[in-house]
């Protein structure tokens, strides 16, 4: 009789509001989802994909962005509408972005000077609807600031009209692991590491769910991979020991040395911009 009012006690909690969900299951996703191209890390979402109209929080090592994580969601977004990448620290290679199937025509790029300026960027973006995906990167995100992405991210809504189109864009952020914050309002926290030449870990962090003690292992082997034998480094071959068949290289010719000069440039005061003098005629 206990099991049975517990049993009952839950299944009436759950429909009585979307953000309470057992913990010793996935809970159903509050919004619509979108597949993540990795079906190692499809299958341990709530909804199997990326959630869209929430906030997905990214934590990457320092100097780095999760490329190879986004490339799937990148490119069917890309078929969707815009892609708007606020204050990335890094300038995407379009060249190999249009490789992999995305129309560089449909990324715009905002350069930002600070982490207030990037999520007042972001807010404007997602109120566009033609916008289907929102990437933004913090150098230390705030919690109120990222209650205001989340609560713009929960308004956004696109164009339905066409067939297949997702009702909402997909709206996540990146952070450096050191600067993520303890707690977040994200529906989805990830940990995405360098990873290797076959592929990399993904941390799950926070979901709606029971925790993911280990790392998702992603088969995302890189393009450049199959080229070159696992025991060589992509940049530098090793020689086998004794091999005296090949002439050593010559020693670089250095380049001719060019002395700089410092030129020191005053900007002219705004009057003296107006007009140019008149010039002395003959006399």
């Amino acid at each position: 009789m206990t099991v049975f009012l517990y049993s009952i006690g839950m299944v009436w909690a759950e429909a009585l509001h979307p953000d309470v969900w057992r913990a010793d299951r996935l809970a159903a996703p509050p919004t619509p989802c979108a597949a993540t191209g990795w079906a190692a890390l499809d299958t341990v979402l709530p909804g199997g994909g990326w959630p869209l109209g929430a906030l997905v929080e990214l934590a990457v090592d320092a100097h780095a962005l999760p490329w190879r994580v986004l490339q799937p969601a990148l490119h069917a977004a890309a078929r969707q509408g815009l892609l708007v990448l606020v204050g990335l620290p890094l300038e995407p290679q379009l060249a190999v972005w249009a490789a992999h199937g995305v129309d560089p025509t449909q990324v715009v790029r905002v350069h930002t000077d600070d982490d207030a300026h990037a999520a007042w960027a972001a807010e404007q973006a997602l109120g566009c609807p033609a916008v289907s995906l929102c990437w933004l990167h913090w150098v230390r995100p705030s919690v109120a600031a990222l209650r205001r992405l989340q609560s713009a991210a929960s308004r956004a809504q696109r164009d339905t009209t066409l067939p297949g189109a997702w009702p909402a864009p997909l709206v996540l952020y990146s952070v450096p692991t050191q600067a993520a914050p303890a707690a977040s309002p994200a529906v989805l926290r990830l940990h995405a590491d360098a990873g290797n030449t076959q592929g990399l870990r993904v941390t799950v962090r926070k979901r709606r769910g029971p925790p993911l003690p280990e790392p998702v292992w992603i088969d995302a082997p890189l393009p450049w991979a199959g080229w070159v034998p696992a025991t060589e480094s992509p940049t530098r071959r090793s020689r086998p020991e004794g091999d005296a068949s090949r002439t050593p290289l010559a020693p670089p010719t250095p380049w001719p040395r060019v002395e700089r000069t410092t030129a020191h440039v005053h900007p002219l005061p705004r009057r003296a911009l107006g007009r140019l003098p008149a010039q002395p005629g003959p006399r």
